[in-house]
């Protein structure tokens, strides 16, 4: 019997491969809460992707197309395989993860023999002696699974964030924290102040004295209840909050490229720079403020557009969802 399985990351990847789980272990390398994601072929999808994830220094565009095309053909030769097991997390990050995987096996016809570990604890934190307990999670992937999966992936790469939201609602079969990720995806929505849950986060903590980088990343990623965030995305996010027209904080000595970590002198100044909340910062935890009417808004939520004149926004005490188009 020859077994693939398909993870999370490298890390995670790494830990099974030591463990001696599986034959051929397949990190499924994407960060799908950013950028576009969109509804296209899977050569078009993965061109699209490369030229995201890519920061043209630590890794090309051509570097992440080649992984995901080779990713894309051993899906596509799933035959090879008597069993296919996903492992996965609990967080937003897996559970985008899970959709993709899912819809794309159902789509090359491979619905048998398919197992998925759903772990509430970070794979690559694990000891190798533990995967094996955390095997024992392991469950069928059922018709109605498959279904729902690809109803869910094909509604987050739609122009529109409102199918997430009424599937949400819903009983979902089969995965115990779809529910929570996908509500946590729409956190990530601008709020009524323009902000994301993480940018509110962020400057929740700054106003409270967590003033350095490395130390403001800790203590967000302890405000989730799963936390999803790689440090990559983390800085990029408060550094969008300083590098704008009017800048809800300040005290980044540069807006945060991958390159900057490879320079030791250069990564240290960056996580341990010193940061301020601005007056605006203040205004906006205070509700009295909108950072998309002071700095405009173009960013991506999976295949949804967002900006300034055409977004969504989600506003989490009611939960509600609005869209708002200029006249």
């Amino acid at each position: 019997m020859t077994d693939l399985i398909i993870t999370n990351g490298d890390q995670a990847a790494d830990l099974l491969k030591q463990a001696g789980i599986g034959d051929v272990v397949l990190p499924w390398r994407d960060v799908l809460h950013e950028g576009p994601v969109p509804d296209a072929d899977d050569m078009l999808f993965a061109k699209i992707r490369a030229g995201t994830l890519a920061d043209g220094h630590v890794m090309t565009s051509a570097q992440v197309q080649k992984d995901m095309t080779a990713r894309l053909e051993l899906m596509r030769n799933h035959q090879q395989f008597d069993r296919i097991a996903l492992w996965f997390e609990h967080d937003l990050y897996d559970q985008l993860q899970i959709l993709q995987v899912l819809d794309m096996l159902s789509r090359f016809n491979r619905i048998n023999n398919v197992t998925i570990v759903q772990s509430p604890a970070y794979l690559g934190m694990q000891p190798v002696d533990k995967l094996a307990r955390i095997a024992e999670l392991s469950l069928p992937v059922l018709d109605r699974m498959f279904a729902f999966a690809s109803r869910t992936w094909q509604a987050y790469v739609s122009g529109s964030p409102e199918a997430i939201n009424e599937i949400r609602k819903d009983p979902i079969p089969g995965f115990p924290f779809m529910g929570q990720a996908l509500l946590r995806l729409l956190q990530e929505l601008p709020g009524p102040d323009g902000l994301s849950r993480t940018e509110r986060q962020i400057l929740y903590r700054l106003n409270r004295g967590v003033n350095r980088p490395g130390m403001l990343f800790a203590q967000v990623l302890n405000m989730e209840e799963a936390a999803f965030l790689g440090d990559w995305s983390f800085f990029r996010i408060l550094s969008s909050l300083q590098f704008c027209p009017r800048p809800a904080l300040t005290g980044l000595p540069q807006d945060f490229k991958p390159r900057i970590f490879e320079d030791g002198d250069q990564r240290k100044e960056f996580i341990t720079s010193q940061l301020h909340i601005t007056d605006f910062g203040k205004r906006l935890l205070g509700g009295k403020a909108d950072f998309i009417a002071e700095n405009g808004l173009h960013r991506w939520w999976g295949g949804t557009e967002l900006t300034t004149a055409d977004h969504w926004r989600w506003d989490d005490e009611n939960s509600t969802l609005t869209h708002r188009r200029a006249s």
